[in-house]
């Protein structure tokens, strides 16, 4: 144990030095070391996966709120300080798809709260523009369809019929005798 101070450089050095109960054995010095530095490196883990986080160009707001959620409360189970409010919103917004965050942009909400009632407000409007659309689309198409379809129809019973006056008239009986 006197040599492991020989072995440790940097942040562990200072990290040891400081304890004031340092381990008497090695398996006590070792979980020291890991309860202290794997949080360090669970949290860096946690604020890259945070930094990254984006909302995918047809991902629910819902879905990418979620996502964003988990992590930061994840991050602050660990460090409830770690990130301010205005770095926390900057960051949800960083993460939108481009078309919110045009919207959102020029917008400019103060808080999460209100950023995130616009995303979906705004994913709520476009939603109903996009049902809106789809109806105008049946509806304008069914009629169109329906045209289609009845000119289609038409030329499909001349041709039956055509084609049955010609086997009719071939297998008719009474016209055979007349001829």
């Amino acid at each position: 144990m006197q040599t492991i101070p020989y072995f440790l450089k940097d942040t562990a050095n200072s990290w040891y030095q400081s304890l004031i109960n340092k381990p008497q054995d090695f398996n006590a010095f070792k979980a020291k070391f890991l309860r202290y530095f794997s949080n360090n490196n669970s949290i860096n883990c946690l604020v890259n996966a945070f930094t990254t986080i984006k909302q995918g160009e047809t991902e629910a707001v819902t879905t990418y709120l979620e996502c964003f959620h988990q992590n930061i409360c994840q991050i602050q189970a660990i460090d409830a300080n770690y990130f301010t409010a205005p770095q926390i919103l900057n960051q949800f917004i960083r993460g939108l798809c481009s078309s919110i965050l045009q919207h959102v942009c020029s917008l400019h909400p103060g808080t999460l709260q209100d950023t995130v009632t616009c995303t979906r407000d705004f994913e709520s409007a476009e939603s109903e523009a996009n049902h809106a659309q789809a109806v105008n689309l049946v509806m304008n198409g069914s009629s169109e369809l329906d045209s289609k379809l009845e000119k289609f129809s038409e030329s499909i019973n001349k041709r039956l019929e055509g084609y049955l006056a010609n086997n009719y008239a071939i297998y008719q009986p009474s016209q055979r005798c007349n001829n």
